[in-house]
């Protein structure tokens, strides 16, 4: 639209121009010095702005403000010339209707209305200005001609808006499904990749019995399945933790037949911290469900800085004897060390065995990979 206004620019300032020296134009309300002169400042104004650098300021507040003092100083221009060739005698009027589309292009709809006042306002005071009587009825249709025009440039500015909006949200959809499925594909490869380093340790584990690799292999899938399940109806890749634990814990309570209670705050984790979060509750779980007493409880708390995250499996019973803490509290403190960057502890706490794992609350996600 820059590109054609310029264009046009020159041309109305060659063809007013030669309406000066035309001599089948001329009539006795015609002011010849004042329209060559509003002539040739037009098109110097027009050479101006041609060498503006519009590629690089465009959609800035800077050509904003640009367009709409080119918008302004070209109504002004053609009042001017409407009042110069005869005000109602004068056919420079027409040059409005090139004015219009440029309006509805570049400018904003309150600004558009404003500057169409305008032209309404100039041609009326451009008409009663010169002497002599005027056509009432022409000046009128000539001013309702004028005020349709600047409605259906109105009309089709909006319609514009609109549409450009409308791809512009799209382009913005398809853009952010094309981050999501990276986003997608990059997590499942690595969960797919962890699931993998966890069958590895279980099968190097010695007299590892099938069915209960299988099993806890089983509830770790569950799992990472819960992660995603959340991620399917979240928007922005965030998670809330509390309802994949409370799915985890329903999921290894029935397979176990007990009941696991879940407490505490919830706490809203990127999707790759989830995932690690969800395997070591799961670890956690079916742990004390296998080897504690008494009920079992997952606790779940957020830091006072808001900062960290807190989670707490407890249950009834005096916890691991001897050195050997077991595979699956080992691994906890791996996934926790290594996955969360977190910390681990563990301990009889009034008289329940209590582990907890405190961890930082990152906004981007990381993915770190299990490491055999």
């Amino acid at each position: 639209m820059v590109r054609v206004a310029l264009v046009l620019g020159w041309v109305s300032a060659i063809v007013v121009a030669a309406g000066t020296v035309l001599p089948h134009l001329h009539h006795r309300h015609m002011f010849h010095g004042p329209i060559l002169a509003l002539a040739v400042a037009a098109a110097a104004g027009n050479s101006v702005l041609a060498l503006l650098p519009w590629r690089r300021w465009l959609g800035t507040r800077r050509a904003a403000g640009v367009l709409t003092a080119w918008a302004s100083a070209v109504v002004a221009v053609v009042t001017g010339l409407v009042y110069a060739g005869g005000g109602w005698a004068s056919d420079f009027y027409l040059l409005y209707f090139l004015v219009i589309p440029f309006l509805a292009a570049t400018e904003p709809v309150r600004r558009q209305l404003v500057l169409y006042a305008f032209i309404l306002a100039g041609y009326l005071a451009a008409v009663l200005a010169v002497p002599g009587p005027s056509p009432a009825g022409l000046v009128v249709v000539r001013l309702s001609v004028l005020a349709a025009a600047c409605a259906v440039g109105a009309f089709l500015a909006r319609a514009v808006h609109r549409t450009t909006a409308a791809r512009a949200r799209a382009e913005e959809t398809a853009r952010m499904e094309r981050l999501l499925a990276t986003e997608a594909h990059h997590r499942i490869k690595n969960n797919l990749q962890l699931v993998a380093d966890l069958l590895i340790l279980e099968a190097d584990r010695a007299h590892a019995d099938p069915s209960a690799v299988v099993e806890e292999t089983l509830s770790r899938i569950q799992s990472v399945a819960a992660v995603h399940q959340s991620l399917a109806q979240r928007s922005a890749g965030r998670v809330a933790l509390r309802p994949v634990i409370e799915r985890i814990a329903g999921l290894v309570g029935e397979r176990l037949g007990r009941v696991v209670r879940v407490a505490g705050d919830d706490v809203t984790l990127n999707g790759g911290a989830a995932t690690w979060t969800a395997l070591v509750a799961n670890e956690l779980v079916v742990n004390a469900l296998r080897h504690g007493e008494g009920e079992v409880t997952v606790t779940l708390a957020l830091g006072p800085a808001g900062d960290h995250a807190e989670l707490a499996v407890e249950d009834g019973g005096p916890g691991p004897t001897g050195a050997n803490p077991g595979l699956g509290l080992s691994l906890v403190r791996r996934l926790v060390e290594e996955g969360l960057t977190g910390v681990m502890t563990s301990g009889m706490d009034g008289g329940r065995y209590r582990v907890e794992i405190q961890f930082p609350i990152a906004e981007e996600e990381t993915y770190a990979g299990a490491h055999r």
